[in-house]
């Protein structure tokens, strides 16, 4: 399953949730290599199951050996991310080339203040939420990793309107 497959499958399926990660970085005009999808989604009961459904149904299955109801524990995930330093919550198709799909479990920027300063993006028939420049610039701010510096330095142009 390649990146429009993961859009297509959270479109169709009716998740609540926003792009966030290098794709965003991409679509807001930083041209940008990435190999995953990274959202958020609103955590709500519902709305992961519905996740989990479709997921389940377009055969994704989580990289780490575990359930993928494990999802819609917020307790397990919390313990993870406490323990293990767990981010994401990895989701992969069967093929050898899948793109993986990172669903963050532990977001700098809440998801309702992501959801409501999103950007509307058409992706082929898809209307994607994609996270706001800005909160772009305060996830990737909070991340440690070097290929995050390289982004937030060019979001910042883009918000200042300088070519990248």
């Amino acid at each position: 399953m390649g990146m429009y497959e993961l859009i297509k499958l959270l479109a169709e399926s009716e998740t609540e949730y926003v792009l966030v990660g290098g794709l965003a970085v991409a679509l807001h005009g930083y041209p940008r290599v990435t190999m995953d999808v990274d959202v958020v989604l609103a955590m709500e009961p519902a709305n992961l199951e519905r996740f989990i459904a479709h997921a389940r149904a377009a055969g994704l299955r989580p990289v780490m050996p575990v359930p993928l109801e494990s999802l819609a524990q917020p307790e397990r995930l919390e313990q993870w991310r406490r323990e293990k330093g767990m981010l994401a919550f990895a989701l992969q198709g069967r093929e050898a080339q899948a793109t993986v799909l990172d669903v963050l479990i532990a977001s700098p920027v809440p998801y309702a203040d992501l959801r409501r300063e999103a950007i509307l993006l058409d992706i082929g028939p898809y209307r994607v939420p994609v996270a706001s420049i800005d909160h772009l610039i305060a996830m990737k701010a909070a991340s440690q990793r070097s290929k995050d510096r390289i982004d937030l330095e060019a979001l910042k142009k883009l918000r200042d309107g300088e070519s990248s």
